[in-house]
C-alpha cells in the first residue's frame, strides 16, 4: 500500500478529523448538485459494498447527541435508548444535513427500538430494512445471504441501476483496504507505553467514515500510522498509564465523555470494542470466493453485537483484545434503555474477572452531562485500584504456565512465542541454547546475564539437544525459575514427541463427546463432507464418535471448526477431546471425554463446543476428590476457620477461596464476589490476623485452594460438614 507523507503535526490531525462529520455536511451536497445518490444507514451489520457498488454514497447516520432527544421524546418513551432517541430527534427535525441529503435509509432488525423507528421514518423517508437473523447458526447466515441480495436487488431498482458481481468485488476490495489500513492504524496502541491518546484514535476511526474519498482514505490513514511510530521511535510517547479496554454500547459524540473521563485520570484506551472500533474492523471480507454474496453476509453476521444470542463471536473478539492490546482493566459503557448489552453485561464481567482475572466495571449512562461527575469519580477510582493492585507482587500459578505452554503447543506457537508469553506472565528472563551452547531463543533478556545478583538455573534438553536456563533476580525468585525450566523441558518433549510423530506420518485418535446424539449425528454427517479434513470418524456410538487417522494440529482444529459451525444455535455441549496414538487407551480415553462433558456441564460457561485442555484443571481436582481422604491432609488454615463458628466460617471460608482463586487481587474478588471494596476488605485483614494468607508462598496457596475446590464439590453434592 502506498502510503502519504504526512507534514502536519498529529494534533492538527486528530482534530481534522475529529470534525470530518461537519466537513461531510458540505461534501453531500455536492454529491447531491453532482446527481450522486447517497444511502443512509445506522448499523455496522449493513454491508456499504452494496452501495458503492451502486454508484452511490454511503454515509454513517447515527447520532450520540443529547441536543435532539427532548423533540424525539415528544414521540417516543423517555425510557427509549438515547442512541434511537438521538438518532430519530435529528431526523424528524432535519437537523442533520447527512439525513436531509439522503435518498434512501437502510435499516435493520437488530434491537426493538431501532425496528420501530424505521417505521416511523418510512412516513418522511424512503426506508429500506434487512431483516437480521438473531443467531449466527448455519440457518441464520443462509437467511442473511438471501437479505444482502435482496438489498442489492432493492438498491438496483430503487436507483435504476444494474450492480454486477464484479462491481461488489471492486467494492469489497476497496472497503477491505480501508478496514486494513484502520485496523493497522489501531494496533499502535499495542505499544506500551502507548504512542497517544485513545480518543485520538477514535475520532481518526469515527472521522475516516465521513471522509468520501474512498480511494485515497487507506493511504492518508496509513501515513498518520507512519507518522506515529516515526514519532513513538523519537521518543515522543505518553507516560505509562493504565491500559484500559472500553466494551459495550457504540462511543462517540456526547459518549466520549467515558473516554475522556478515564483518559484525565491516568489510563489509556488502548483498545474499543463495539460497533465503531477493533471489533468492526479484524474481520475482511473474502475476495477470491465464487459467492461473493455469501461472503459479504458470513462477514457481517460475524458482527458481535448483544442482539445475537449466543453471541460467543463477541467472547472470542474480547480475549483476543485484552492478549494483543495488554489490557489491565475493561470499561463496559451500557446506555440506559439498551437491554440487551446490560444483559449481556453478565457474562462480560464473567469472563473478564473470571478468565482474564482482570477488574471490570460498567457505566450505565445516556448522552447528557449530568453524570459526568459521577462517571469520573467512579472511572478514577477504578483506574487507582488497578495501580495499587500492580505495586503488589503478583503470585505465579504453576498451572497457568502449564497452560501456556500446552496451548501454545496445541496452537502451533514457536519456541520464541511460548517463551515470550512465559516471560510475561512470570517476569522471569528465559533463554534455550543449541547443542554449541550458543543462544538460540530468549524472552527477557539481550543475552546470557552474569553477575552476582543473577541465580541462573539450568536443565539439560533430551538427547544433548543443549539447554534451557532462566534467571532469577533474587535468592527468593530462585525456586520459581526452577519451575518455570521444569514446565519449559516437559513442554520441549511434548513437541519434540509430536514433531517425530507427524514427521514420520503418524496418526493421532482422538474423541468427540456430545450431550445430545442428535447433536452428534449432524457433527459427523458435516465432518464425512469436510474435504480437507483428513481424519476417519466412525458413526456415533450413542454420544461418543472415534476419529481415526488425524494428522496433527491443523486436522483437530478443522475438526474444532466443524463442530463449531455445527453447533451455533444450538443447546447442548460438544468436548472435543485431545489426540493419543496408542490404540489401547481408547475407551479409557473415551471416558476421560465423557467425565469433561460433566464437568463442562457443571461450569455453565458461554460457548457450547469445549476442549479437554481447558479442563485440566478441573479433571485434577476431580480425581483428588475421590481418591485422598481430606480427614488426614486438612490444612491447618482451614482448621483456624472453622473456630470462627458456622455462619462466620462460610462467610471467610468463601472470601478465602476466592481471594486465591483470583491471585489475591482485591479487584477482581470483589467483582466475582459482587461486593463492595469497603466490605471485602475487612475480611481480608481478618483472614491475614488469623493466616497470614497474603504472606503465604504460591506454591502453599495452590496446595489450600486445591483443598478447597474438593471441599466446594462435596458441598455441592450435599456433603459438606460443617
Amino acid at each position: 500500500m502506498r502510503v502519504m507523507r504526512i507534514e502536519r503535526e498529529l494534533p492538527e490531525i486528530f482534530e481534522e478529523f475529529g470534525e470530518q462529520r461537519k466537513t461531510a455536511f458540505l461534501e453531500i451536497k455536492e454529491f447531491k448538485d453532482r446527481g450522486i445518490p447517497v444511502v443512509g444507514m445506522y448499523c455496522a451489520y449493513f454491508p456499504p459494498e452494496l452501495a458503492i457498488a451502486a454508484k452511490a454514497v454511503p454515509v454513517a447516520l447515527c447520532s450520540f447527541a443529547q441536543e435532539t432527544i427532548p423533540t424525539a421524546e415528544r414521540f417516543m418513551p423517555q425510557s427509549m435508548c438515547p442512541l434511537v432517541k438521538s438518532s430519530y430527534g435529528f431526523a424528524v427535525e432535519d437537523k442533520c444535513p447527512l439525513f436531509h441529503f439522503a435518498d434512501l435509509v437502510i435499516g435493520e432488525t437488530t434491537c426493538d427500538g431501532k425496528k420501530k423507528m424505521y417505521e416511523m421514518m418510512t412516513e418522511f423517508k424512503p426506508v429500506h430494512v434487512m431483516e437480521l437473523p438473531n443467531s449466527q447458526s448455519e440457518r441464520g447466515y443462509e437467511f442473511w445471504r438471501g437479505e444482502v441480495i435482496r438489498a442489492k436487488e432493492f438498491l438496483e431498482e430503487f436507483f435504476h441501476v444494474v450492480i454486477t458481481e464484479e462491481m461488489l468485488r471492486d467494492a469489497v476490495r476497496l472497503n477491505n483496504r480501508i478496514r486494513r489500513s484502520l485496523k493497522s492504524l489501531c494496533d499502535v496502541m499495542k505499544l506500551n507505553p502507548a504512542p497517544v491518546l485513545g480518543e485520538d484514535i477514535q475520532k481518526l476511526v469515527l472521522g475516516s467514515k465521513y471522509r468520501f474519498d474512498f480511494q485515497t482514505t487507506p493511504e492518508l490513514v496509513a501515513g498518520v500510522r507512519e507518522k506515529i511510530l516515526e514519532e513513538y521511535g523519537q521518543g515522543k510517547m505518553l507516560e505509562q498509564r493504565v491500559r484500559i479496554l472500553v466494551t459495550g454500547c457504540p462511543v462517540g459524540g456526547d459518549s466520549l465523555k467515558v473516554i475522556r473521563a478515564i483518559e484525565q485520570n491516568g489510563g489509556v484506551v488502548v483498545a474499543t470494542e463495539n460497533c465503531s472500533g477493533v471489533r468492526a474492523l479484524s474481520r475482511m471480507v473474502e475476495e477470491d470466493t465464487e459467492d461473493i454474496y455469501g461472503a459479504i453476509a458470513r462477514k457481517y453476521l460475524a458482527t458481535g453485537c448483544s442482539i445475537m444470542t449466543p453471541n460467543d463471536n463477541r467472547i472470542e473478539l474480547l480475549g483476543e483484545i485484552i492478549d494483543e492490546y495488554q489490557v489491565e482493566g475493561v470499561v463496559e459503557v451500557i446506555l440506559r434503555g439498551c437491554h440487551s448489552t446490560g444483559a449481556e453485561s453478565f457474562y462480560i464481567r464473567k469472563f473478564v474477572n473470571e478468565e482474564k482475572r482482570l477488574p471490570y466495571i460498567a457505566v450505565d449512562t445516556d448522552y447528557s452531562n449530568a453524570d459526568s461527575g459521577q462517571i469520573a469519580t467512579r472511572l478514577t477510582a477504578f483506574i487507582e485500584m488497578i495501580l495499587e493492585e500492580g505495586l503488589r507482587e503478583k503470585p505465579v500459578d504453576m498451572n497457568d504456565c502449564y497452560k501456556i505452554v500446552l496451548s501454545g503447543t496445541n496452537r502451533g506457537c514457536s519456541e520464541q512465542e511460548i517463551l515470550e508469553d512465559i516471560w510475561k506472565y512470570t517476569g522471569i528472563p528465559i533463554g534455550e541454547f543449541d547443542k554449541e551452547g550458543r543462544l538460540a531463543v530468549c524472552a527477557g533478556l539481550d543475552g546470557e546475564p552474569h553477575g552476582d545478583g543473577v541465580f541462573a538455573v539450568e536443565r539439560d534438553l533430551p538427547e544433548g539437544q543443549g539447554r534451557i536456563a532462566a534467571y532469577a533476580a533474587s535468592q527468593k525468585l530462585r525456586k520459581l525459575a526452577a519451575q518455570v525450566v521444569d514446565i519449559l523441558v516437559r513442554g520441549y518433549n511434548m513437541r519434540r514427541q509430536f514433531s517425530l510423530g507427524e514427521k514420520c506420518g503418524q496418526p493421532d485418535y482422538l474423541w468427540v463427546a456430545a450431550e445430545c446424539s442428535g447433536d452428534l449425528e449432524r457433527i459427523y454427517e458435516a465432518v464425512r463432507m469436510e474435504e480437507e479434513f483428513h481424519g476417519k470418524p466412525e458413526k456415533p456410538d450413542g454420544k461418543r464418535m472415534f476419529v481415526s487417522c488425524i494428522r496433527g494440529r491443523d486436522d483437530r482444529k478443522r475438526l474444532i471448526d466443524v463442530c463449531r459451525e455445527c453447533m451455533r444455535g444450538q443447546d447442548g455441549q460438544v468436548v472435543v477431546g485431545n489426540g493419543f496414538q496408542d490404540a489401547s487407551d481408547k475407551e479409557e480415553n473415551g471416558r476421560l471425554q465423557e467425565r469433561v462433558l460433566m464437568l463442562a456441564r457443571e461450569k455453565k460457561e458461554r460457548g457450547n463446543v469445549r476442549l479437554t485442555e481447558n479442563f485440566y484443571y478441573e479433571l485434577a481436582v476431580d480425581c483428588m476428590s475421590e481418591k485422598m481422604e481430606l480427614a488426614s491432609l486438612y490444612p491447618e488454615e482451614l482448621k483456624k476457620l472453622q473456630r470462627e463458628g458456622a455462619e462466620k466460617w462460610k462467610e471467610l471460608f468463601e472470601t478465602l477461596y476466592w481471594y486465591l482463586r483470583m491471585k489475591r487481587n482485591v479487584a477482581s474478588t470483589a467483582a466475582r464476589m459482587k461486593l463492595h471494596r469497603n466490605t471485602l476488605l475487612p475480611r481480608i485483614a481478618r483472614l491475614n490476623e488469623m493466616i497470614e494468607v497474603d504472606e503465604m508462598e504460591g506454591a502453599d496457596c495452590e496446595r489450600l485452594l486445591l483443598v478447597m475446590e474438593v471441599e466446594r464439590r462435596k458441598r455441592l453434592a450435599g456433603v459438606w460438614d460443617l
